[in-house]
């Protein structure tokens, strides 16, 4: 007789909880933040990425004859999602990085036991006793 399945929690319970803490969280932050219209043109440049241009590489001349005001916050905004997608690709690499016993495996590497493998092909790379390398070419 089959026994009706049971919930287990022996230290499982604590992550999940907060799981849900972070979504209420930011659901409730989400439905508090008075989203206003946005501006139509809010540089006066035709331009976005000329408007980053200027504000990378700091030039205030050409910002100020080109009509490009306020794009500090604009630029903290954007090199903070730079550095936050930077960081996920490399935790992204790292989680992906297969190891077995504690060595890094190949994803490419081939053990020589595949029946694709035939013994003319092995024999083409292995050097033969009078030294000529056993390739014919």
């Amino acid at each position: 007789m089959t026994s009706r399945p049971r919930l287990r929690l022996e230290g499982n319970l604590a992550p999940g909880l907060l799981a849900v803490a972070l979504f209420v969280l930011m659901a409730l932050v989400v439905l508090n933040t008075g989203f206003s219209a946005m501006p139509t043109n809010p540089f006066d440049v035709d331009s976005v990425t000329a408007a980053i241009g200027y504000a990378l590489f700091d030039l205030a001349p050409l910002q100020a004859e080109a009509g490009v005001t306020g794009t500090e916050p604009f630029l903290a905004a954007f090199l903070l999602v730079a550095v936050v997608l930077d960081a996920a690709l490399d935790a992204a690499l790292v989680l992906a990085k297969r190891e077995e016993g504690g060595e890094p495996v190949s994803p490419l590497q081939s053990t020589g036991d595949s029946p694709s493998t035939s013994d003319s092909d092995a024999g083409r790379s292995a050097t033969r006793a009078d030294g000529s390398g056993g390739d014919n070419r």
